[in-house]
């Protein structure tokens, strides 16, 4: 993702973080909400 501050461009990567689906907490808009359950390493 390319940002900016003040003028001075760069580039910043995000990390990844593993997860897999968790149980139904809610609705929003008529979408289920899930938790994210974080794979450990």
């Amino acid at each position: 993702m390319k940002l900016s501050y003040r003028g001075t461009t760069y580039e910043v990567k995000f990390p990844t973080i593993a997860t897999n689906k968790g149980k139904v907490i809610g609705k929003y808009r008529g979408t289920e909400l899930r938790e994210r359950v974080v794979v450990k390493q």
